[in-house]
This record gives C-alpha cells, sequence and structure tokens, in this order.
C-alpha cells in the first residue's frame, strides 16, 4: 500500500504500531524520533526525521506523552492531515473540542485510539446486552503490577479504557461521576491508583485500577436481572450462565487502524472521545 504515513514517536507503543502498520501491508511509513532508532528493532530500513513539523503524509499516528498531544495534533490538522492519536486525546475537555473544531474546518479526520471498543469480547457483551437489556451494574478491574507512566495518572491511562468500555456498551455518558485517585507506591510520580463509580440511567459501574498491584487482575462483572456475565481479558473468555461464550479472533488495534484510514466512525470516535474525557475530568 503507498499511502504515506507518519509516526511521530517511537516508544514501547510507537513501535507497535509501526508493526501493526507493517502488518496491514503498509510500507511507506516515516519514523519522528529525537533519539536515534536502532534499525534492527523494526527489521528493515525506513525513513527517520527529528522534528514533527518536517513530515510530510497522509495520515499520522501521534504517539506521544499527553501533555503533547494538542499541539502535534493541532499542527497536523491545520495542515489537513489525518490524525491517529493514542489516548486520552487531552485532560482538559476545551482542548480536545478545539481540536475537532480545527480537523472539521480543514475537512480531515480527528480519531483516538479507544482500542477496546474492537475488542472481540467487547463485542460479544454488547450482543448480550442488545439481547437481554442492559446490566444492573458492572464492576471492572484494571489492575497491574508494572512501570507509573509520568505524564498521567492511572485514571487517565488505566480507568480511561473501562469508561469507553462503559460508554460503548450502554450507549451513553454517566449521570455522575466520583474518583478516587491515591498512590499504592509511595514512591509513584503520579497518583498509581485510581477508583471510579459512575451513575448511568440504569446502570452503576465500578472501577478499580491501579499499575501498583500484586498480580495483573482484568476480571469484569456484568450483573443482569437473574444472572451473572463473567469476563476475563486475561485469556479473553467470557463465561455465562457457566458456560463459555466463543467469541471472534481479530486484532483490536488492526480494527482500529483500518476504521481510522478508512475514515469510518468519525462522528461516534468524537462522541466518545468527548464523553469520555468529560466523565474522567469530572
Amino acid at each position: 500500500m503507498n499511502k504515506s504515513i507518519g509516526i511521530v514517536g517511537f516508544g514501547y507503543w510507537g513501535k507497535i504500531i509501526f508493526r501493526n502498520l507493517r502488518q496491514l501491508g503498509y510500507s511507506n511509513i516515516t519514523i519522528c524520533e529525537t533519539k536515534e532508532i536502532e534499525w534492527v528493532e523494526v527489521g528493515e530500513k525506513h525513513t527517520q526525521i527529528y522534528d514533527y513539523k518536517e513530515l510530510n503524509c497522509e495520515s499520522v499516528f501521534v504517539v506521544v506523552p499527553v501533555e503533547n498531544h494538542y499541539k502535534v495534533c493541532k499542527h497536523f490538522l491545520e495542515r489537513g492531515i489525518d490524525v491517529f492519536c493514542e489516548k486520552p486525546l487531552d485532560t482538559n475537555l476545551e482542548n480536545c473540542l478545539e481540536l475537532y473544531e480545527i480537523a472539521e474546518k480543514h475537512n480531515c479526520n480527528l480519531f483516538v485510539d479507544w482500542i477496546f471498543v474492537y475488542n472481540p469480547a467487547v463485542s460479544q457483551i454488547k450482543k448480550l446486552i442488545q439481547k437481554f437489556g442492559k446490566p444492573i451494574s458492572i464492576i471492572a478491574n484494571r489492575m497491574n503490577f508494572g512501570p507509573v507512566r509520568n505524564d498521567v495518572n492511572a485514571r487517565w491511562d488505566l480507568a480511561s479504557h473501562d469508561v469507553s468500555i462503559a460508554c460503548h456498551l450502554l450507549e451513553q455518558v454517566p449521570q455522575e461521576s466520583k474518583w478516587l485517585d491515591f498512590n499504592r507506591n509511595k514512591n509513584s510520580t503520579q497518583n498509581d491508583s485510581s477508583v471510579g463509580i459512575l451513575t448511568f440511567s440504569n446502570t452503576s459501574v465500578q472501577i478499580n485500577t491501579s499499575w501498583h498491584y500484586g498480580i495483573k487482575n482484568r476480571m469484569y462483572v456484568f450483573e443482569f436481572e437473574d444472572f451473572f456475565v463473567h469476563w476475563d481479558d486475561n485469556t479473553n473468555t467470557i463465561l455465562y450462565r457457566n458456560e463459555i461464550v466463543p467469541t471472534e479472533e481479530y486484532s483490536p488495534l488492526h480494527m482500529s487502524i483500518k476504521t481510522f484510514l478508512s475514515k469510518n466512525d468519525k462522528q461516534n470516535n468524537k462522541k466518545l472521545t468527548l464523553n469520555i474525557t468529560s466523565t474522567l475530568q469530572h
């Protein structure tokens, strides 16, 4: 595929974006990274530049610290270039609204990577909700034992995934949200843990997140009127009425990238981004 693509930021997730673009058949890729890249990491020679303002492309993937999202995305949107930005777009709702206004003014696509919207297990759970109605409650655990981010806290990095799942499944924005951010590790540079309580019209959602937890716990419980659905994201297993529900096998990141590059779902992605940002900001 000859579509010209740029990647701004080549850290952990930038490399994953690169590999997935290559798997999808895209080869005309320019990487912008301030540090010299060891090309053995990407398997073959590609163009590297050091200043994102010198990048010329049709579509760009922005994978930099959140504090830089606004200025980098704004630069490309004002040039009419489609932008795929890692979540969260920004921690300030007004900045998000401004970026979408710029995208609309220049007729380009601003897309935020809410990857769990494309998770096959989430898609299967949405089918159950469409069949049986909305659950009474959802408990979401996203507990890790890993490095603490320096640019945003656990609410914006971890809980944002679970807010995206809840808003996507329930097709609503919470009527109320309450957050408690705290540190389990006193040496954490950001609040490494967060608990959120979201109130939807017919569903309560409890979100438990942490970077500093003894085990990796990705268990979700959906309580319906007369049964429960359990989803273990570690094994991608859904248990409904004590039976395993089969899920399709596909890459959520592939689906997210393809949706962006095909310019599909622009309005839904915008609505979801604004709803999530508003929920996390309060």
